[in-house]
């Protein structure tokens, strides 16, 4: 037993000493940091974006007021590769809204020219189904804002993002995704006049990504691994 005890002992200082001299054998001779083989960069990604805003006032003795507003627009989308300890994102949107609707019955607008600004930012973390579909999850800090025939609204809350990626060849994706919110909507005009109780808002993206450095290692059109 002593024998075995000792024996282990001396070959888990061997291999300390192997780790410790290839670990000395990857530090920059210049900086004396370990070195980076993969080097951090940025991937872009754009498309279009749908959304879905509610907002809920309740009420006592009747039914509760809901606003609902579903738009349409064009996103922008920013994501870091290769950043310790994970990448992040940050995407924004601009959005038009083309229906409004109080407790389900649509309303007219007042304005031609409304509008509505988005961004979400945050850690975005990553997984793959065989190698062919990739999944993207997302949590982070959400802020919107909407011009209506009312007010200015400011919505700050938290989001989640979850998506996929499609590979469809070398430097070319195909990403779908969905984002639900949860925010704070009495930062605007309407926090004294007309402040809600809730606010919450679902999106649905469709984009597109080609990358030069962010190589696809495998893809539909060419399924062969890319070194």
């Amino acid at each position: 037993m002593k024998k075995a005890f000792v024996f282990a002992a001396a070959f888990f200082v061997f291999t300390a000493a192997l780790f410790a001299q290839s670990e000395k054998e990857e530090l920059d001779p210049v900086t004396g940091f370990p070195v980076i083989k993969d080097k951090p960069f940025v991937m872009f990604d754009e498309g279009f974006t749908f959304a879905q805003v509610t907002r809920l006032q309740l009420q006592e003795g009747r039914t509760n007021f809901v606003w609902e507003d579903n738009m349409v627009g064009a996103y922008l989308g920013i994501q870091t590769v290769n950043i310790q300890p994970a990448d992040s994102m940050i995407r924004i949107a601009a959005l038009y809204p083309f229906s409004h609707a109080f407790n389900d019955v649509e309303q007219v607008a007042k304005q031609t020219i409304l509008y509505a600004f988005d961004l979400f930012a945050g850690p975005v973390f990553h997984g793959d189904f065989w190698k062919y579909v990739r999944l993207n999850f997302a949590v982070g800090l959400h802020y919107m804002y909407q011009l209506s025939d009312e007010y200015h609204y400011n919505y700050l809350g938290l989001g989640m993002v979850g998506g996929f990626e499609y590979p469809i060849a070398q430097h070319w994706t195909i990403l779908t995704d969905g984002m639900f919110t949860l925010d704070y909507p009495n930062l605007g005009s309407n926090s004294v006049v007309q402040p809600f109780d809730y606010s919450w808002q679902y999106h649905a993206t469709l984009g597109v990504r080609y990358s030069k450095k962010g190589k696809n290692t495998y893809s539909y059109i060419d399924s062969k691994p890319k070194k």
